[in-house]
């Protein structure tokens, strides 16, 4: 077995600060089957949407201003929690609950990333009504379950609704779905998205790394010109609607009950255009993300950059090991005049209305997600980035410095730049199949069959069915 080995604080393995790790390439492997699993991810949708559609008591999601009651178990219940997750370690997290309170013990089990069959059992366990009482949800696909009424509205559970301010506004507002007195999960790993870039090519080349989206166009020419590409553009779904969200769009919207879905507006066909220049001149490779080509184009120097949250620190070594040390990264371009940026994956822990002890499942995702000691075994153990308020400054593990990338403390500089992601951003109730269609569209559009904009209004069409299929209200 390969041994990758180093002193740095990895997106899912290792260490805390200043001590050395041991990489397995089993581990790498794995990471890159997840990431190749995902560009699958249409392969669930038409179940899981069945699945959704038989749910007996859809909702809007707009009609749950009154939060439930929420109480303790009675003094001296013992209570024991169910929970699964697919985060690298997290028993060691949960070991440490178990040890600090002994009259609610968590039963934790591991399973597979959520596209990857997860999903698809939380959704049977909601048909059954048979649920764990936690569980873990991307940001994206959280309306779906809400709208599958299986979740428990945490705003009366626990000093939930009290924690607001230690969290960041968008991961927030990303599990309250813009209602008030709402709060539908708690956001555990963050992804605010930075550009990670090879520092050797652009310093040699004399090319200044863009900070804007005007500044990228000219670096994007400049580099095409030695030979190069600055990035790769993937028809990888969840990658579209961060172009969108980072320039301060809206793809939806909700009105007391109404959907209204603003994929391919004539506005949004600005953001649109932007990245059809881009591939219309050839300035971007277009490969399947981590995938051999793309690999290989990145090992050898051939992609220079590559947008992306802090799972990049663990994939980018995964793919481009031989330019150890030449990486760093910086914050995402911006549009001209804007501090906004995207947050390109990322996932908060849930408690399913199932649960017969919401309150303590509550207390415990609370804990989990923003106790010092919980936020450095998630980091250091798990590689996630929590989305709490400065977060490095409460946990010094954070602080490490990364020799892939130049000895940069990567935790560090993306936590300086963690609280721009845009918090307005609103994700529709059918992303599952927003995203399967953005993937399928997009290949066609990056394959000249089609323009940006043209597989956009595809994306439009197609989410305003499934939301109607759904029973609920929608506009455009």
């Amino acid at each position: 077995m390969k041994v990758i080995t180093g002193k740095f604080l990895t997106a899912s393995t290792v260490g805390s600060e200043g001590e050395n790790f041991e990489l397995a390439d089993s581990d790498v492997r794995e990471d890159t089957r997840m990431v190749k699993r995902n560009a699958r991810r249409g392969a669930v949708v038409a179940v899981l949407l069945g699945a959704l559609a038989l749910s007996a008591c859809a909702s809007s999601g707009g009609s749950s201003s009154d939060p439930e009651s929420c109480t303790p178990a009675p003094k001296g219940e013992k209570v024991t929690l169910s929970l699964s997750t697919w985060i690298p370690n997290f028993q060691e997290t949960v070991d440490l609950w178990n040890s600090e309170h002994p009259d609610i013990q968590v039963d934790y089990t591991e399973v597979t990333q959520g596209n990857q069959g997860t999903y698809q059992t939380y959704l049977n366990q909601i048909k059954a009504g048979k649920t764990a009482d936690l569980g873990y949800f991307d940001y994206d696909v959280l309306p779906t379950f809400r709208i599958a009424d299986g979740l428990r509205n945490l705003y009366k559970c626990a000093g939930v609704a009290d924690a607001q301010d230690k969290f960041i506004k968008s991961a927030w507002t990303a599990t309250t779905f813009g209602q008030d007195k709402s709060i539908y999960g708690l956001g555990l790993d963050f992804t605010p998205e930075g550009l990670f870039y090879r520092a050797d090519l652009f310093k040699q080349a004399g090319i200044p790394v863009p900070t804007t989206w005007d500044e990228y166009y000219q670096a994007a020419k400049a580099v095409r010109a030695t030979g190069g590409y600055i990035a790769n553009l993937p028809s990888w779904g969840t990658f579209w609607p961060t172009n969108w969200m980072q320039a301060g769009k809206k793809w939806f919207e909700l009105d007391g009950d109404t959907w209204k879905v603003n994929i391919a507006t004539d506005e949004n066909k600005q953001i649109a255009d932007r990245l059809q220049q881009l591939v219309d001149e050839k300035l971007v490779t277009t490969y399947p993300l981590f995938q051999d080509e793309y690999s290989k184009a990145l090992n050898d120097g051939v992609i220079w950059s590559q947008l992306g949250g802090p799972w990049g620190f663990r994939l980018i070594p995964s793919s481009a090991a031989d330019t150890a040390g030449n990486w760093s990264l910086t914050k995402m371009p911006v549009i001209d005049g804007s501090t906004s940026i995207a947050s390109w994956g990322g996932a908060a822990m849930g408690v399913f209305k199932n649960s017969a002890h919401p309150y303590e499942a509550a207390e415990f995702a609370l804990w989990a997600t923003t106790d010092p000691k919980a936020l450095a075994l998630n980091s250091s153990r798990g590689g996630i980035f929590p989305p709490i308020k400065d977060v490095v400054s409460q946990v010094p593990e954070m602080q490490a410095t990364n020799p892939f990338f130049g000895d940069q403390a990567v935790f560090k500089e993306m936590n300086s730049w963690a609280e721009d992601v845009n918090p307005e951003w609103l994700w529709g109730p059918t992303m599952v199949q927003v995203n399967a269609d953005l993937e399928s569209e997009m290949a066609k559009a990056l394959s000249g069959q089609q323009t940006i904009f043209d597989a956009l209004k595809v994306v439009q069409g197609n989410t305003v069915d499934a939301i109607k299929s759904q029973g609920l209200s929608v506009t455009q």
